[in-house]
């Protein structure tokens, strides 16, 4: 089954390392003005994402994130941002209850997906958190070592991972190879550096594919922030100015779904059970 899943971490940080979240302050960057633009390419082209939400941007924007759960899927991103690899299982657990509870509180839907900062999520009895709070859909293992943790797994197709409390359905990341390496194409920092023609072919060789895209993604008006490296600023700013026109080319050349609507429409028990 081709399937093209499109998604957005819906977030005011713009930067961060294993030791620091860098949030972009209001005054610097237009968060509701962004979405608006955003909002605009979903209309027109008829998308409909599934947005990972960040906790603690709920508690400053709780109106945009009522807006959004009325008209789109939700998941939880985290309350605080940090790498879940540099938590312990506890610290892990009690974050992810508050970010479920405070968008359950702020929207009314049940929350029961979720997305690791940075892909950061091992696949240990930090899993088993998941199941713990309700939550049964996971979009944050990758087929590649990164910069915010390591390799979790060899597929790049939903698949079911049993642990001892239950069973989590994965959507994982999509990469293509370059130089016998897995490099991703299909969100952040690579959709904003790589070529459209790149990647519209690796998008064409994919039956399955997982985007992820931030709306800081789309916002080349954002202020320098003196605080971060260059390598920092480089990688937050790669490829900015082109972005937007890249994703509306991207969304009027394929065709995305939500995150609920692949779940409802893949046959489960057909997947692979690791």
């Amino acid at each position: 089954m081709l399937q093209r899943i499109f998604t957005i971490d819906f977030e005011t940080i713009c930067a961060f390392s294993k030791n620091q979240n860098i949030e972009l302050p209001y005054h610097l960057w237009n968060l509701e003005g962004t979405f608006e633009r955003m909002q605009a390419i979903l209309e027109a082209l008829n998308v409909s994402p599934t947005f990972f939400i960040l906790s603690s941007t709920a508690e400053k924007y709780p109106k945009l994130i009522k807006r959004i759960a009325e008209r789109y899927d939700i998941g939880s991103h985290s309350y605080s941002h940090n790498l879940i690899n540099t938590l312990g299982v506890k610290e892990f657990s009690e974050d992810l209850r508050k970010s479920i509870d405070l968008i359950q509180q702020i929207t009314g839907k049940r929350i029961n997906k979720y997305r690791a900062p940075g892909f950061s999520l091992p696949t240990t009895e930090y899993m088993e958190q998941l199941i713990e709070n309700q939550i049964e859909i996971d979009c944050s293992q990758t087929p590649t070592n990164h910069l915010y943790g390591k390799k979790t797994t060899n597929l790049q197709i939903p698949y079911r991972i049993q642990l001892k409390n239950g069973i989590i359905k994965e959507f994982p990341i999509t990469t293509f190879k370059f130089l016998g390496n897995n490099l991703g194409f299909t969100g952040g920092g690579y959709f904003r550096l790589l070529p459209y023609s790149l990647i519209k072919q690796n998008t064409l060789k994919a039956n399955y594919l997982m985007a992820y895209i931030h709306l800081s993604d789309i916002e080349p008006n954002q202020a320098r922030i003196k605080e971060l490296s260059l390598p920092l600023q480089f990688r937050r700013m790669v490829g900015i100015k082109s972005a937007e026109k890249k994703l509306r080319k991207w969304l009027s050349d394929f065709d995305f779904v939500s995150v609920e609507q692949a779940n409802n429409q893949i046959d489960w028990e057909k997947q692979p059970l690791l």
